[in-house]
């Protein structure tokens, strides 16, 4: 009797998630999932990512190791990226693939086949997937990219933030919100907040909550902030779309929780005839379902 152990995990920028299989000759079942902090190396370092990916692997597999452990991981944007992550994780596992988190999302989502998602949480990034070549759009990381994510929207909010502190722009009620939500009474406390305690990405990305919040009670620069930023992400939607050659883009991530933020993402797409769906497949089981088929296992979810 075959028997393997397979794990798949997301390493997200929020939080880490994995999921175990075991599977005995080419039957697969589910057997533990568990979730801890985030894991992009890039955001808490790679001593950090390790630890919680580490945790995360060996919590779903006991005392055994896995066969086949399968990395979706935030960060993970660049072939220099994986060089340093392969050669750290390469023991996790008897064997060990990895990939852009953004990938299992899809995989998970769409069975392997053709698609295209779209995700914004901390960071943001757009994948399009024909079933044997990838297509990215943002996915850069944030100083390069990561458009209309929490992160950018964060930042766009405190760059509001000091201009009205300088008197160069009418200030809404999200700035007291804001300023409120950092502990910061003037403008060197926001530079201090910013640069003296370390620029740490979580951080920023957490006022987006703060903008959206002021959104809902009505504060029209919060829902500019949301508009423009989704506006944007949706262009690279389109563009990936269009390649891809879909009518539909799964959404996934935190800042979809925003109602203005998702219809303003959700007009521009539709004046492309493109609808949106959001995710059924979590990216741990996605992990998982690619390990499963990596191996002729046949997973019974």
């Amino acid at each position: 009797m075959d028997y393997m152990l397979l794990v798949g995990v997301d390493a997200g920028g929020t939080k880490t998630a994995s999921v175990s299989a075991e599977c005995v000759s080419g039957k697969g079942k589910i057997l533990n999932r568990y979730v801890t902090k985030g894991a992009n190396f890039h955001n808490v370092g790679l001593r950090r990512a390790y630890s919680r990916i580490a945790t995360a692997v060996r919590e779903v597999s006991g005392d055994r190791k896995p066969d086949v452990v399968v990395l979706g991981i935030a960060g993970l944007d660049s072939k220099y990226d994986e060089i340093v992550l392969r050669e750290t994780l390469k023991d996790l596992g008897g064997k060990v693939v990895m990939d852009n988190d953004s990938f299992f999302v899809l995989y998970g989502n769409v069975k392997g086949g053709k698609g295209a998602v779209t995700i914004s949480g901390t960071g943001s990034v757009v994948l399009g997937y024909d079933g044997t070549n990838k297509i990215r759009a943002e996915g850069a990381g944030w100083f390069l990219s990561d458009t209309g994510s929490a992160y950018w929207v964060g930042r766009e909010a405190l760059r509001y933030v000091t201009r009205v502190l300088q008197g160069r722009e009418e200030g809404s009620p999200m700035v007291e919100r804001i300023m409120r939500s950092i502990r910061a009474k003037d403008l060197d406390d926001i530079i201090y907040w910013v640069y003296h305690k370390g620029h740490r990405v979580e951080r920023v990305a957490g006022i987006a909550k703060v903008v959206d919040s002021s959104s809902e009670a009505g504060d029209m620069k919060a829902k500019e902030l949301l508009r423009r930023g989704a506006e944007l992400l949706a262009e690279a939607a389109v563009y990936v779309a269009r390649i891809v050659n879909v009518d539909q883009v799964i959404i996934s991530g935190g800042m979809f929780s925003s109602t203005t933020y998702t219809n303003s993402f959700r007009e521009v797409l539709s004046r492309f005839n493109l609808e949106t769906r959001r995710t059924e497949v979590s990216p741990e089981y996605g992990a998982l379902l690619y390990a499963s088929r990596l191996k002729g296992c046949d997973l019974i979810t």
